[in-house]
């Protein structure tokens, strides 16, 4: 199990019996460990619990209103084509998914027919849960189709959002603000906020508002499960409801809990009230600490990821492979570098610049980009300044399976250059054999999954150009980098290991409460 203690340094205790555990949980209980995970940014919580149902684990997933294609079932598991409208609001019913359905498992769309279907599966009723999920269908389609109505449906839902999150029309927020020191769930919202040290002034009821507005279906329902999982934010309804529950980090404690605003005040009290954290960008760790999480409360988590598909995908295509003439480098990051906000930013023209100065040596190199980003006119005119029109290659957004094969066809793929962390792009990559330059500091990665991987890590122009040099030098990967990469992975990026982290906790946390 991986902890912080409390002078600041990850501290490592033997290696976790989660999944033994959880084998003793079902004989005792006769039935599996059930975990309900809340909220779904980037599919987090949709590939966390088909991990955990792959190790026995009766996960769900509430997903509510987040409609966006890369919050979806089918942006991992189908193969499709065609256009889906607006990324935000994808209209599924308009490509062709070969027959693909979602898992019964996963509920998404308004968040009392989510319940509704998702207690109904849990409550062995599949023929109900089959009629809250037909209900759930048509709510989405009417909201996320390209029709006029579905525009009309969406514009009204905006307002409506805002209404729930404006301390003017929020229900009794001026009593509540006026009388706070006389209201015992304001004050006890006050006083989780007070064991951290998060700057600024203490939540208010309206920071809460839209959350309690919302928390009526979710009551009955949370007590059904015996781990609670919310994500980002959504802790603030078990929080709300005073159940026990494990705060999900995705870049969420980087820099917003510190900010002296509703959004801030929000989130430091749900990750300062969560019975634990998981902490999933190794940079993060230290913001959870200087947050005022407990030490005994944090677990760095790898992010959720499913290390089987890339390897069976590799192995049934291994006739991919880069070609000889040309050493061909992929940054399919999203180009995003003038922002002033660092956890936005990508450093992309970083590397542009980097590459610029390596090609006038190294005429066979090429880089292919994916054309997407709020700054991707900028880049597109920083390469033509720079005569590299010739030399990249830009590429349509595409789905999982196609940016695995560029993967294979690349040389090395390029991810981020600014903060010192790392995601999706870099354990796919690894998983795939590819060697990775992106900017990582080796010393926390070490602490955070016991060894750092073996990465190319750069962050400034010289850094990036030296990196792409070896590169070169090195065509062929006769040093062995990207597969050493991709036996880091499996040792300390797997499912099997995310899973046993997660059980190792929801076993304390279990037993606690019984003892």
């Amino acid at each position: 199990m991986t902890s912080v203690d409390t002078s600041g340094v990850i501290a490592r205790s033997p290696q976790p019996q989660g999944l033994d555990w959880h084998r003793r949980f079902q004989q005792q209980h006769g039935r599996a460990l059930r975990v309900l995970h809340l909220g779904n940014i980037a599919n987090n919580a949709f590939n966390n619990a088909r991990i955990q149902r792959q190790h026995g684990i009766d996960a769900y997933v509430i997903a509510y209103e987040n409609y966006h294609i890369m919050a979806s079932p089918e942006w991992e598991e189908a193969t499709f084509e065609g256009d889906l409208g607006d990324p935000f609001f994808p209209d599924w019913t308009g490509v062709d998914l070969g027959g693909y359905q979602r898992p019964r498992w996963f509920a998404s769309g308004p968040l009392n027919l989510c319940c509704s279907m998702i207690a109904a599966e849990v409550g062995g009723q599949p023929d109900l849960a089959e009629e809250f999920r037909r209900a759930l269908d048509r709510a989405r389609q009417s909201v996320c189709s390209q029709r006029a109505s579905a525009r009309v449906i969406r514009l009204g839902q905006k307002i409506r959002r805002r209404i729930r999150r404006s301390p003017a029309m929020a229900r009794d927020i001026f009593m509540r603000r006026v009388l706070a020191k006389d209201d015992p769930e304001q004050r006890r919202l006050v006083d989780v906020w007070r064991q951290g040290r998060a700057p600024g002034s203490p939540p208010s009821a309206a920071d809460f508002g839209s959350y309690r507005a919302r928390l009526a279906p979710l009551m009955g329902l949370l007590d059904r499960f015996d781990v609670i999982q919310a994500y980002a934010t959504d802790g603030a309804w078990p929080l709300l409801a005073q159940r026990p529950y494990f705060g999900y980090e995705h870049g969420t404690l980087r820099a917003i809990p510190f900010q002296d605003d509703g959004l801030g005040r929000l989130t430091a009290t749900v990750f300062l009230g969560a019975d634990h954290v998981f902490v999933t960008n190794i940079d993060c760790v230290s913001a959870a600490r200087r947050l005022g999480v407990p030490p005994d409360r944090i677990t760095p988590l790898p992010h959720a990821f499913d290390d089987t598909k890339l390897v069976e995908f590799g192995a049934r295509n291994s006739a991919i492979r880069p070609p000889d003439d040309q050493v061909v480098v992929f940054h399919p990051t999203r180009q995003d570098w003038r922002d002033s906000d660092l956890s936005l930013v990508k450093g992309n023209d970083r590397l542009i610049r980097a590459f610029a100065r390596v090609a006038q040596q190294a005429p066979a190199l090429r880089l292919a980009m994916i054309a997407w980003g709020r700054d991707l006119d900028a880049s597109r005119e920083l390469i033509r300044s720079l005569g590299l029109d010739d030399k990249v290659q830009w590429l349509a957004p595409m789905r999982k399976p196609e940016l695995w094969s560029t993967y294979l066809r690349s040389h090395a793929v390029l991810d981020q250059f600014v903060l010192p962390s790392f995601g999706g792009i870099t354990f796919e990559a690894l998983a795939l054999g590819r060697r990775v330059i992106t900017n990582v500091d080796s010393g926390t990665a070490k602490e955070f999954f016991s060894e750092a991987p073996p990465i190319l890590s750069a962050s400034t122009e010289s850094e990036i150009a030296e990196a792409l040099r070896k590169i070169v030098a090195d065509q062929d990967d006769r040093h062995g980098l990207g597969a050493a990469g991709a036996a880091w992975i499996q040792k300390y990026h797997s499912a099997a290991r995310i899973v046993e982290l997660q059980l190792a906790a929801y076993r304390r946390q279990i037993e606690s409460v019984r003892a």
